[in-house]
């Protein structure tokens, strides 16, 4: 007669609810950080939270800030001129009234969203689709970050790098065109101010994305 095993069952897991788990990576640390909210201490919790969300609010309001800034950009070009020269008339003053920021309205807004849930979401309640940036900007905007942060700490010991961030905003080319509109109002021979642009800046940004190649390297082997 044969024996019959009984089957032991598998043992049962606790799986976190998806809406309160949290996962994350840490560079230099291999496991995946995961803990459920729901396990965090109710005013610890409540605390972070508020943090956040203050967080969340300040941040639309900086990012309206940047974008009247922005949109500004021409007013700031002509005023620079003006201030240098009140007679000059190569910069043209800009069609329109400025921009402004209605702070009232971005808080609202925000308040709004954090209330419906619709975080960064369209009202359909589809994710914002991701804007491909030209790499070439990316690049030309990481060295001018970078000079400008050494600029400005040749002069201040404490001026930080997000600052510098700040100044420069997502786009350095856009930032070094209007500087050269600045230094052109000012005297500057605009020809020499851009083939600086495009010889300090442009070049080695496709050369160190591999877009171009200097001549006496084409047929080099390279060092990796």
């Amino acid at each position: 007669m044969a024996t019959v095993l009984e089957a032991t069952p598998a043992p049962t897991l606790e799986v976190a609810n998806p809406e309160t788990l949290l996962e994350f990576e840490i560079d230099g640390y291999d496991p995946i950080v995961k803990l459920d909210m729901a396990e965090v201490e109710q005013k610890a919790r409540m605390r972070l939270l508020k943090t956040a969300v203050r967080a969340y609010i300040t941040n639309r309001v900086s990012t309206a800030v940047a974008k009247t800034k922005k949109d500004n950009a021409e007013f700031e070009t002509y005023d620079a001129a003006m201030k240098n020269d009140p007679l000059q008339t190569l910069v043209v003053k800009p069609d329109g009234d400025r921009a402004t920021t209605d702070f009232g309205e971005v808080v609202d807004n925000a308040l709004k969203a954090l209330r419906t849930g619709e975080l960064g979401k369209r009202g359909t309640g589809e994710t914002k689709p991701k804007v491909l940036r030209d790499p070439v900007i990316t690049q030309v905007t990481r060295s001018v970050v970078a000079e400008v942060f050494e600029k400005g700490r040749a002069t201040d010991p404490k001026y930080k790098y997000p600052t510098a961030q700040k100044e420069v905003g997502q786009d350095g080319l856009a930032y070094l065109k209007a500087k050269i509109e600045e230094r052109v109002a000012a005297g500057a021979d605009r020809a020499a101010m851009e083939a600086y642009l495009e010889t300090r800046y442009i070049k080695p940004a496709r050369i160190m994305l591999g877009l171009d190649t200097p001549g006496k390297l084409k047929d080099a082997d390279g060092i990796l």
